[in-house]
């Protein structure tokens, strides 16, 4: 008995010593493709352990060891929670702690219910402390999900050991926490759930497809030769920009905007980063097959894409495509749109044309660094404290917060770093109101759709990490960083303060405006998931939600602009299907890869009968 408890408290101290390196152990384990396959090793062999002393007894129902029947339904329910957990420290913990239980068990003395109440104690008052003892480290924060994943693999194994119909308890337990985890998770905070929301959450629709069959083409040249002005905002957030939510700060240019606009609430970037996003949006293809994911990469010359059919039919074409830092070439983009002061360039641009203007004004506000001093925050009427914190201080004064350079949770922060964000917002609010009034000086407002958008979301430490995946250098699609905004005002006004709550990749953007302005572009594929597609956001009509759900579909680059040489070839595969994520990083085994497989050779096949750079 002595030696059980030495051995249980020696195993105790050797958990709180791991506090620090855990996470990486794990995440490194997870890299590996290894850590599922380590969770479910470690459930087959504890099981078959706990079978063997089962048959050993003979089933004896006083004996307090537990029936076949309850360990197949542990089994189960440990392997329903387990999926339900993703980040890595909490699905090595459902490894750790049943072997800490034992040893509780057979330290406290195996002889009854009351051996496995103090068992239960004491691995819960061993997972709360290792909790605590990372709450007190400057890299970490104490979480209520971790406090939970401790306890309820903790006590599973000296919960089977209560006698006869008593170790049912474990696996109803185990099914109890599996099925309630997502009402927990929202009233204790947000743990290792999949992918978690900002406080002012999306809505999550089901995948649409949205789509609208050629012959039900939605009735377009309603504003022919109109001008069309699209404005991106670098990181915008949908839950900034009403009617989806509103930045803590006034944004009277983007209340006005969408007062005045028919608003996507379910729009989605095709990336997790600039290029491949704005690529998308004025290609109309999807990245896996246009193959602009990396530094220095542009689409192929080959395909006539829908901003060349539109400089065909006589628009002049304006945007950002001559800077060799940018990956805009072959586009169609025919004039550089002076930088210094786009509001005014794109103003002149309509003023002076002869025809009609596509113009695309790509705003930088709201990108990090976030450097909003307390001075500007107290000006908008954001009270927060900015605490002295590594990766705060590098949110405020770099362009890049390296994921793996900031390990741990910092939700403390969370406060601060969304006020600094807002901050951002508010300037970005503000010069979006010039190049409004720019369109409105112009004397063409009356003759100009215009489009506000975004190339990607922005995480703001929902799960740890500050920006997107140029900034992190180490990024999956999430929701918060694949949900858009996207405001469409017409110009005679048309469909004003509707909503159109039908999936809009981004992809789909420019296929949906181009028959507005009487121009059609022969799309380049029949196959939806890799060509945008039509829609009518005008009006909820058969034609226009009648195609099968289509899935979403991400393929993105974990690192960027800012992918270091050795990493440029990395690739990321995602998709949200009825409110469920699946990913697949291609540079590892990772068990999304499979379903994602067809649709990457079918991107494939395609990129490279276009001619794109899909084979970099």
């Amino acid at each position: 008995m002595r030696r059980d408890r030495a051995v249980f408290a020696a195993a105790a101290v050797l958990v709180w010593a791991m506090a620090g390196p855990a996470r990486g152990i794990a995440s490194a384990l997870r890299d590996a493709g290894l850590l599922t396959s380590l969770v479910w090793l470690a459930l087959a062999v504890a099981i078959a352990g706990m079978a063997g002393v089962a048959r050993r007894t003979g089933g004896d129902p006083e004996d307090d060891r537990p029936s076949l029947l309850v360990l197949a339904a542990t089994a189960l329910a440990w392997g329903f929670l387990a999926s339900r957990w993703t980040l890595p420290e909490e699905r090595l913990h459902l490894v750790i702690f049943p072997v800490l239980g034992w040893l509780a068990w057979r330290a406290t003395g195996p002889a009854g219910s009351r051996s496995v109440g103090w068992a239960c104690a004491a691995v819960v008052l061993v997972g709360a402390l290792d909790e605590l003892n990372q709450g007190l480290r400057p890299d970490r924060q104490f979480d209520w999900m971790d406090v939970l994943a401790n306890a309820v693999g903790g006590v599973i194994v000296p919960l089977l050991m209560l006698r006869s119909r008593g170790a049912w308890i474990a696996p109803g337990l185990l099914a109890l926490t599996a099925a309630a985890f997502g009402p927990l998770q929202a009233a204790i905070g947000v743990g290792g759930a999949s992918p978690p929301m900002a406080e002012a959450s999306i809505p999550v629709h089901a995948p649409r497809a949205s789509t609208v069959a050629a012959s039900q083409a939605p009735s377009g040249g309603e504003y022919t030769a109109a001008h069309l002005v699209l404005i991106t905002i670098d990181a915008l957030r949908a839950d900034h920009v009403p009617p989806v939510g509103h930045a803590p700060v006034a944004t009277p240019t983007l209340d006005a905007l969408a007062a005045d606009s028919i608003a996507c609430t379910n729009a989605w970037a095709a990336g997790s980063w600039t290029s491949p996003s704005m690529v998308s949006m004025l290609s109309g293809l999807h990245p896996s097959v246009h193959g602009v994911n990396s530094r220095g990469v542009n689409m192929g010359a080959g395909p006539v894409l829908p901003l060349e059919t539109l400089a065909a039919a006589g628009w002049t074409v304006l945007g950002h495509a001559g800077d060799a830092t940018e990956n805009y070439r072959n586009l169609g983009i025919r004039r550089e749109l002076d930088r210094s002061d786009e509001a005014e360039a794109i103003g002149a641009a309509l003023r002076d044309a002869d025809g009609p203007v596509f113009g695309w004004v790509h705003l930088r506000d709201v990108h990090a660094p976030y450097d909003a001093t307390p001075e500007r925050l107290a000006e908008l009427g954001l009270d927060v404290e900015l605490p002295t914190s590594p990766i705060l201080d590098r949110a405020r004064t770099h362009l890049t917060v390296p994921r793996d350079g900031f390990p741990g949770r910092h939700r403390w922060l969370q406060p601060a770093i969304r006020a600094l964000y807002a901050a951002e917002v508010a300037d970005a609010d503000a010069s979006l109101r010039r190049v409004l009034d720019a369109i409105d000086a112009s004397g063409q407002a009356d003759r100009t759709i215009v489009v506000l958008s975004a190339d990607h979301g922005e995480e703001l430490l929902e799960t740890d990490a500050i920006g997107h995946a140029s900034t992190t250098l180490n990024s999956v699609p999430l929701d918060v960083l694949q949900r858009i905004p996207l405001l469409v005002r017409l110009p005679d006004r048309a469909g004003a303060g509707t909503v159109y709550e039908g999936v809009v990749r981004q992809q789909d953007i420019l296929p949906t405006l181009l028959p507005l302005l009487g121009v059609q572009h022969p799309s380049l594929s029949d196959d939806p998931l890799l060509h945008g597609v039509a829609i009518d956001l005008r009006g909820d009509t058969p034609s226009a939600r009648a195609a099968d759900s289509l899935p979403l579909w991400f393929y993105t680059s974990p690192c960027g602009w800012q992918c270091p040489p050795e990493r440029r070839g990395e690739r990321v595969s995602a998709s949200l299907i009825q409110g469920a994520w699946t990913w697949c990083r291609l540079d590892t085994e990772s068990a999304g890869c499979a379903a994602h497989a067809p649709w990457l050779a079918r991107g494939r096949a395609l990129g490279v009968a276009l001619g794109s750079p899909v084979a970099e």
